[in-house]
């Protein structure tokens, strides 16, 4: 992946860090059910006492920093955050051609 560069989600939804330590102790990357995104969101926001949130399938996001599987994005709503590229998923994300 390229600093600077757009990338779109395909299908799953990415929990959104907010720092890049919280990101490595909670180490989910992408998961598979929509539907629970919010729960799973609030779990992590609860358990870290932070907040975690998620960004969705067809979302766009800048990558500003990579440190290994760790990503630092900005959303298009404005986010900043981390979110973790496990291997089974890393497929799932790809850049945009601009």
């Amino acid at each position: 992946m390229n600093i600077g560069k757009l990338y779109q989600i395909n299908k799953y939804y990415w929990l959104l860090y907010p720092s890049k330590d919280i990101a490595a102790v909670a180490a989910p990357g992408a998961a598979t059910a929509a539907d629970s995104a919010d729960s799973a969101a609030a779990v992590y926001s609860k358990r870290f006492n932070c907040n975690v949130s998620y960004i969705s399938s067809n979302s766009i996001f800048c990558l500003l920093e990579q440190d290994g599987k760790f990503m630092k994005i900005l959303t298009t709503n404005g986010e900043v955050g981390w979110i973790v590229l496990a291997d089974w998923c890393k497929n799932d994300i790809e850049e945009v051609i601009q």
